[in-house]
């Protein structure tokens, strides 16, 4: 009997290491769920799907919403009766530029000692992504359709005091590298900068920071600092803005410059610590028609959250003078974005909660684009909020006027 239990141990952990050998590093898309997990799922959904969940009975969910999220819900006499829909799981697909990229190029990138990415070019870095770094490496590789412009329209809340001042914000975005599916891939030639993404930002409101502009240059060296300026509108002058003025408030928002996107800084510049997985209830098809301000309420009603199997990161900067002591990021498995975060002030209090409200839109060549067009950021301590919502049009073509100090000259006066 013990010769026949040896001979078992023995196939089971042969099977297990022939298993692990098979695995392919450049299997790209990976799917959030098993076909067992995703069989549960289904099952949990017959329940759950289409119901509308309240502050009244959040505790019956509580176990697959973020804890902050949950206590922004539950406090009802601080941020007012709030509800959501729960809606159904489904797939979202990568472009398939993303998958040719990911594919052509996978195995080159790496790591280097100080958290920097060196060799890549195009696509998901690491498709396999094993650990925190890497997955926060696959967060900043994200495409996007190449390049988008959008216009963005919101509210600045006051809780306390219950009054709105209106938000609008239009941006233009432009990979110069890293791109996918817009030709020319996997770059725009002639690149003599070494950019990799350009941004211009016009703001015209509230009044007081109206036609307020923000450019900035970040090149395919990641440990390059930003280049940046602004116009400030108010001065009628152009300065160079440094690389710390980036944790400053944008235009009266709860934003800084680190939080566009989720996290728009460096990835070398923090340390990550992978969480491992959880069932969350966050937002990925979000219907932004469907949501619902009530002026003076720091949190939108009428998001539909869907379970996904997200990764879970805390990271902590390098900076111990950094604005955030820490951050949770819940990580989309299958898009690569923050689609819900937490950050902490300096004394190790939370301070701010960012819920992005995920969205996929028509792009490039029948593309489906995975974004978000709404978010909401919550400063838990201010009791202040800044929610907006957003219309892209993706795969904009190339025009590198735009994120040009002479177009900021030009447009800004």
């Amino acid at each position: 009997m013990k010769r026949i239990a040896c001979c078992v141990i023995v196939v089971a952990c042969l099977a297990a290491a022939l298993a692990h050998a098979g695995e392919n590093p450049c299997a790209y898309p990976v799917a959030a769920y098993s076909t067992a997990e995703l069989e549960s799922l289904r099952q949990w959904e017959k329940e759950w799907a289409e119901k509308k969940i309240t502050s009244a009975t959040v505790d019956a969910v509580r176990d697959f919403l973020p804890e902050s999220f949950y206590r922004l819900m539950k406090d009802a006499a601080t941020w007012g009766e709030t509800w959501f829909t729960i809606v159904a799981y489904r797939p979202i697909e990568p472009t398939p530029g993303a998958v040719a990229m990911t594919r052509r190029f996978c195995g080159e990138p790496a790591v280097n000692a100080d958290g920097s990415l060196r060799s890549w070019t195009s696509g998901v870095p690491f498709p396999q992504a094993a650990n925190g770094i890497e997955m926060a490496h696959n967060f900043r590789c994200r495409s996007y359709g190449d390049g988008y412009s959008s216009d963005e329209t919101g509210h600045l809340i006051d809780g306390a005091f219950g009054y709105d001042r209106t938000l609008h914000i239009k941006n233009q975005y432009l990979h110069f590298s890293g791109r996918t599916d817009v030709q020319p891939v996997p770059e725009i030639p002639d690149n003599t900068k070494q950019l990799w993404r350009a941004f211009h930002m016009h703001q015209l409101a509230p009044p007081e920071v109206r036609n307020l502009r923000i450019i900035e240059l970040q090149y395919k060296d990641d440990t390059r600092p930003y280049d940046s300026w602004i116009w400030i509108s108010a001065l009628r002058r152009i300065r160079r803005r440094s690389t710390s003025e980036r944790q400053d408030a944008q235009g009266g928002a709860d934003f800084c410059g680190y939080d566009n996107f989720g996290w728009d800084g460096p990835v070398h510049i923090n340390t990550y610590r992978n969480l491992g997985r959880r069932d969350v209830l966050l937002c990925r098809h979000n219907d932004q028609r469907q949501l619902v301000h009530t002026p003076g309420k720091c949190l939108y009603d009428g998001t539909r959250r869907e379970r996904i199997n997200a990764h879970v990161l805390e990271i902590t900067s390098r900076d111990p003078n950094f604005l955030y002591s820490k951050m949770i990021w819940y990580l989309d498995p299958e898009t690569w974005q923050i689609l819900y975060s937490d950050r902490y002030d300096r004394d190790g209090r939370l301070w701010k909660v960012l819920d992005q409200l995920g969205s996929t839109s028509p792009g490039p060549g029948g593309a489906t684009i995975s974004f978000f067009n709404a978010s909401q950021m919550i400063d838990v301590q201010r009791r202040h909020s800044t929610a907006g919502r957003v219309d892209y049009v993706f795969g904009t073509k190339p025009d590198t006027q735009v994120v040009s100090l002479q177009y900021l000259q030009k447009h800004g006066y």
